[in-house]
């Protein structure tokens, strides 16, 4: 490769074969001995010289340059591996996976860090948009996206998060209902035959978290008092080391919940199971490993989240409802106790929601049509008149 060096202008050459000039820059010896360089391409002098100064200048704010070639792709997988919170369970870091691996990484996974702007992650979403997806699904990538360049800026592999100015688009809304009365009935009526019955009906009647239910330990159930109660202290999570319980999901999840009838009629006859898998089953049960869980498998080990899934829509194909997923029993509890006049903020209470407009907006679907909540008084002061 044939090579001219400008004169006056050192670290500057022109590649005759690729017709562009090249700024190096060196900056000394790195930490094994060898020199580093790093290098800039313009099709002009004058373009490789803007961008070797800017390289220079950023060398000395102390930023490290030598990874200018770090692309999303990478900076991603080690935000997964070193950026999130080490209490952070393995179901979230997976989920959190499945969403940067199905979303941004199609289209940013290539790109250069340094390469990074704005449009291009506008240009995502609003593709996102195109394709229907809910405006949460997009608002939790966009924040994907922050909190991985954030890693970069710590490290100093980027100047400044392009994604913090970027707006996720609302996305379509989808009016989602909870269970009508009759529709609960039948699903509690459809759960007393199953084995896993119990766990239904108990979930339904308290708004347990799937994990808080799988978690709930006979220690932290109270049916002998004058008033029986269930104590939520944990929630079974799935981690790299297996199924382990592990502390509710905010401070607020930690509660004590009074028991319907219908949800203590449910819990003694999980005891009585209980006790007879205990004697059938050969296999460690959950009380040998310290966990004395109420709900279990029919071998004694703890409840995967697709046994509690299959389980749902077992029961709910029974009851004659379409599919349900086990967080939607929190969300049916929200709208019954809603329906039936009780405040949102003892909903919230009851759910361990951190606020009380997770409840409103996330929680809390019509049941019926006809809002009438405003007729009672309504109609008093239309009757004052006469």
């Amino acid at each position: 490769m044939a090579q001219r060096r400008e004169r006056g202008d050192g670290a500057l050459t022109f590649d005759v074969n690729a017709n562009r000039w090249t700024g190096r820059l060196d900056l000394g010896t790195g930490p094994d001995g060898r020199r580093v360089r790093v290098k800039a391409t313009g099709r002009t002098r004058t373009e490789a010289r803007a961008k070797l100064d800017e390289l220079r200048r950023q060398h000395d704010d102390g930023r490290d340059i030598t990874v200018r070639t770090v692309t999303f792709q990478t900076l991603s997988a080690l935000w997964l591996e070193r950026g999130l919170p080490a209490e952070t369970s393995q179901n979230t870091r997976d989920n959190y996976a499945s969403l940067i691996n199905s979303h941004l990484l199609p289209r940013l996974g290539r790109r250069k860090i340094t390469e990074l702007r704005a449009e291009h992650l506008e240009e995502l979403l609003a593709s996102m948009a195109d394709a229907g997806y809910a405006g949460r699904t997009m608002r939790h990538v966009l924040n994907l996206c922050r909190r991985i360049l954030a890693l970069g800026e710590r490290r100093g592999v980027v100047v400044r998060n392009v994604a913090a100015a970027v707006q996720a688009p609302r996305g379509p809304r989808r009016e989602r209902h909870g269970l009508t009365v009759d529709q609960a009935r039948a699903l509690l009526s459809a759960a007393a035959d199953d084995r896993l019955g119990n766990l239904v009906t108990l979930s339904l009647l308290t708004g347990l978290r799937p994990g808080e239910a799988a978690g709930l330990t006979w220690g932290c159930v109270d049916l002998d008092g004058p008033q029986p109660v269930i104590h939520v202290h944990g929630s079974l999570r799935r981690t790299s080391a297996g199924m382990m319980l592990v502390d509710p999901k905010t401070p607020t999840s930690r509660r004590t919940l009074a028991l319907p009838d219908a949800a203590v009629r449910a819990l003694i006859d999980q005891h009585a199971r209980h006790e007879s898998d205990a004697r059938e089953s050969h296999v460690a049960s959950a009380a040998d490993l310290d966990l004395d869980l109420v709900f279990t498998t029919q071998s004694g080990t703890p409840l995967d989240p697709s046994n509690m899934r299959r389980a749902l829509a077992r029961i709910a194909k029974q009851a004659g409802l379409e599919h349900l997923h086990p967080h939607l029993l929190r969300h049916a509890t929200a709208s019954l106790l809603s329906a039936a006049g009780v405040p949102l903020e003892d909903i919230s209470d009851t759910l361990g929601h951190r606020s009380v407009n997770v409840t409103a907006q996330i929680y809390r679907h019509p049941i019926a049509p006809v809002r009438t909540g405003h007729r009672a008084t309504m109609t008093a002061l239309t009757e004052d008149d006469h």
